[in-house]
């Protein structure tokens, strides 16, 4: 008996947690907020299910901002030695402390140099920035890192 009261109960508070959690979704484009059922991004394009159950394609390059699953992304400018000037991208919100922001950047991109033999192909790689008042104010590097990220209560490894 007591086992099937505890189950009834982890049962019932699962689903109070499940409905609770259903988070927002939206897409801004050039300026313009749409909410969304479902947002399923591409290539080259991301395909919106908008709540009255029309479907909306919408090339990347337009998308300001967008959330998806409680996830936060907003474009932003790349400042790497590797990026273009003036190349902006959609990055992932991380966490935030006095109004400097920290932001994830991921892209698929080969590294090293292969005449000296550690030349990498193409994997995932990780880029952090900060940004305050959505001006760039660091890139977070190896050797800054331990620091930046104990200001965000975040330990580094």
């Amino acid at each position: 008996m007591k086992k099937l009261s505890l189950f009834l109960i982890l049962f019932i508070s699962v689903l109070i947690l499940k409905a609770g959690g259903e988070a927002t979704s939206y897409v801004t484009v050039n300026g313009k907020t749409y909410f969304c059922q479902t947002v399923r991004s591409g290539l080259l394009n991301m395909n919106l299910k908008l709540s009255d159950g029309s479907i909306m394609k919408v090339p990347l390059k337009n998308v300001d901002s967008y959330s998806c699953n409680g996830c936060l992304f907003e474009r932003l400018p790349v400042k790497c030695k590797w990026a273009p000037a003036n190349c902006t991208a959609l990055m992932e919100y991380v966490t935030s402390r006095n109004g400097f922001r920290l932001y994830k950047y991921c892209e698929y991109r080969e590294c090293g140099d292969l005449y000296n033999g550690n030349y990498k192909k193409a994997h995932l790689q990780s880029e952090y920035f900060i940004f305050k008042d959505g001006k760039f104010h660091l890139h977070v590097t190896p050797d800054n890192a331990e620091s930046v990220l104990s200001f965000f209560s975040i330990k580094a490894i």
